[in-house]
């Protein structure tokens, strides 16, 4: 067997933020890391040294011109909530590496058919051990899928081109959610496979109808797990220096989605302008920072009190300054009176107040 390591960067770290809560949909989020899915592997190349966006591979560069940065800074969201472990005649040929676009997130520009991907070097016939990042823990299965010999990379991948090659059930995974740690399985790939081939990753929660779906591309030519099309391989010119001085640019509109009695997660527009390192989400009746990030534009709040309304807005940092943005448009929901199991399960999390009333779990 061949096991290969594959490290989140720290720069991942970074961008998706300090706070993430155990127990919630919302917060179930994670991605093949290897083979390295479009997403994953698209942050990766994107990364500079001011926190803006800028992939050297051109494959990357397109969908982030047409998807939008908020598919790079949550590349673990390709998500749909009700997918409940539905392929074909639910998701849609052409759409299958987005799961059928009906996420919060749109990864829509990831199921373009080229050959200019990030690419991960295999063998065929070999068994490696596969890698899907485990941003929040939840019980489920992964099938894994490759496409069959004969495979067109230039058109539109569809159900018919894609064979169930491994299944796994509650695999183990390196540590606890968030950061850099994954679940890990083995699977050994068809033997017959030669040239371009893209293997599709379907995480099929067992708690919840929430799925995940993860495109990678790859290359069956006697490599062992090399990535190439990112980063210096993709002609990408030395990191820009940071920027300490530059103003940070305002975030978009701020949302709250998935409010339970005591927990609300809340999203916003990222910042298109200036130095931004990071966010703070602040009470807007009293300025009082709730939470903050390291880039990430969502963060789950825990410890509210269930039937009671909460006015949030959020504003942009540049930690090299200490210079902050005007705040949003503030954003306004109310908790529901009916505590659930997520409620309980994020309240017996680790969780740091910032304010009474609110929290964040680390």
């Amino acid at each position: 067997m061949r096991r290969l390591a594959a490290s989140l960067a720290t720069a991942v770290l970074a961008a998706v933020g300090a706070v993430a809560v155990v127990g919630q949909p919302a917060a179930a989020h994670g991605a093949e890391v290897f083979p390295g899915s479009r997403q994953y592997l698209c942050w990766e190349d994107a990364q500079t040294a001011t926190g803006q966006l800028d992939p050297a591979n051109p494959a990357c560069a397109d969908a982030l011109a047409e998807s939008g940065p908020n598919a790079y800074y949550n590349w673990f969201g390709n998500l749909d909530s009700n997918g409940a472990g539905r392929t074909e005649g639910y998701i849609p040929d052409g759409t299958i590496c987005s799961g059928g676009d009906r996420g919060p997130y749109d990864f829509s520009a990831f199921n373009a058919p080229r050959t200019d991907w990030p690419t991960t070097h295999l063998t065929a016939g070999a068994t490696y051990e596969f890698q899907h990042n485990n941003w929040a823990e939840h019980p489920g299965r992964f099938d894994v899928y490759v496409t069959k010999e004969g495979f067109d990379p230039t058109e539109p991948l569809g159900w018919a081109d894609l064979e169930l090659v491994g299944s796994v059930t509650d695999p183990p995974d390196t540590g606890g959610p968030g950061g850099d740690n994954y679940y890990y399985w083995d699977v050994t790939l068809p033997a017959d496979r030669t040239g371009r081939h893209v293997v599709f990753t379907h995480w099929v929660r067992s708690d919840s109808t929430e799925n995940f779906y993860s495109c990678s591309d790859v290359v069956f030519d006697g490599g062992d797990g090399e990535v190439t099309g990112i980063g210096d391989d993709a002609g990408t010119a030395e990191p820009p220096a940071a920027c300490p001085d530059e103003a940070p640019g305002a975030p978009g509109d701020v949302t709250a989605h998935d409010v339970r009695a005591t927990q609300a997660h809340v999203m916003w527009g990222v910042s298109q302008s200036g130095c931004v390192t990071g966010y703070d989400v602040l009470d807007a009746a009293t300025g009082d920072v709730l939470a903050a990030t390291d880039g990430s534009p969502m963060v789950d709040l825990t410890g509210l009190d269930p039937g009671s309304t909460y006015e949030v807005t959020v504003r942009s940092r540049n930690d090299h300054t200490g210079a902050v943005s005007d705040p949003t448009a503030p954003a306004s929901f109310t908790t529901t009176t009916t505590t659930t199991t997520a409620d309980n399960a994020a309240a017996a999390g680790a969780c740091t107040a910032t304010r009474t009333g609110a929290s964040a779990c680390s």
